[in-house]
């Protein structure tokens, strides 16, 4: 058996990734601001067991998603 070189690699290397910035504190949000996508996520998880507890049954979506944000907005403020 020969001893073969490796050539360095020359493939570029990924750029660092920065991390997400905090969204900015709007008028009325309580100390820890959350940002738009977290909150729809919250909404989304609440409207989910929701929907859960009454075993999916269909045409209560919009239902649970208004109750589900409405609670979390309550929670939040």
């Amino acid at each position: 058996m020969t001893t073969r070189e490796i050539a360095p690699s020359t493939s570029p290397q990924p750029e660092p990734v920065e991390a997400p910035k905090a969204a900015p504190a709007r008028k009325g949000d309580s100390a820890t601001a959350l940002s738009d996508k977290e909150l729809h996520l919250l909404i989304a998880q609440g409207a989910y067991r929701r929907a859960e507890q009454r075993a999916f049954v269909p045409g209560h979506e919009l239902d649970d998603w208004l109750q589900a944000e409405a609670e979390i907005r309550q929670l939040l403020s």
